[in-house]
């Protein structure tokens, strides 16, 4: 069977969903500039070790610009909103890390393996057949959002930033209402599929790839483990308190 991804890719899906969660709360636990920078610098090395060297440097470039952009709003002084803009910028700093991993596993992982994988690690089907139509149907709503958006286009019906915020009961009616209704009818196509391929059977699955949970993972873990332990401690130290960003 042809594998089209390669590195740090080729862990198991387990230990990618683990990944994620863990990166995901440190995000969120961690403060300082130099530790928020160490993760995004370690989620992109990861991520272009992974197949994906174009989204890896991407996001790490808009983590860097909006870094900036954010430090710069701290010498507006607008009552309110620069206060709400100051918020909103540390929230998508904070889910910038975990976009860019997250969008990377969507990508670089197949859904015959997530589906051995957590199967192999014990979960009912009740929970494993939700999460994979979930896991799968997300990378589809990005799919039917550009082909709605490509017909009002063609019938001279823009959707910008703008207009969305003008007249938001024109979002919902042009956009909204065809989107879930898209969604109702690939639901039933993933569940029809889902049948095809034996999800509901109870006997044990198979995959032509090999997918363990071995050295490889475990080595990786012990990394992670290490990793978040020196972003604590530099965020509870001196280091975490210095401003890496600042305006020239």
């Amino acid at each position: 069977m042809a594998v089209s991804y390669h590195g740090t890719a080729r862990f198991d899906p387990r230990f990618k969903l683990i990944m994620l969660i863990v990166l995901g709360c440190v995000s969120f636990f961690i403060n300082g500039d130099i530790p928020e920078l160490m993760l995004m610098l370690g989620v992109t090395l990861f991520v272009c070790a992974g197949s994906a060297p174009e989204w890896g440097i991407r996001m790490f470039l808009i983590y860097i610009l909006i870094s900036y952009l954010n430090t710069c709003l701290r010498y507006v002084s607008v009552p309110f909103v620069s206060l709400m803009m100051s918020m909103f910028g540390v929230t998508v700093l904070k889910m910038i890390p975990i976009i860019t991993l997250g969008k990377w596993v969507l990508r670089s992982t197949y859904m015959d393996e997530l589906t051995v994988a957590l199967e192999r690690a014990g979960m009912p089907l009740t929970v494993t057949i939700p999460f994979v139509v979930m896991f799968r149907y997300i990378p589809t709503l990005g799919i039917e959002y550009k082909m709605i958006r490509n017909t009002m286009k063609i019938r001279g019906v823009s959707d910008t930033f703008f207009k969305i915020l003008m007249h938001p009961f024109a979002t919902v009616e042009y956009i909204l209402v065809p989107l879930l209704m898209r969604c109702l009818k690939v639901s039933d196509e993933l569940a029809a599929s889902g049948t095809t391929r034996g999800m509901e059977r109870e006997n044990e699955r198979h995959s032509l790839l090999k997918i363990e949970f071995g050295i490889r993972e475990y080595a990786g873990l012990a990394v992670i483990v290490l990793f978040v332990a020196i972003l604590f401690l530099l965020d509870r130290s001196d280091v975490g308190q210095y401003v890496l960003w600042r305006q020239p």
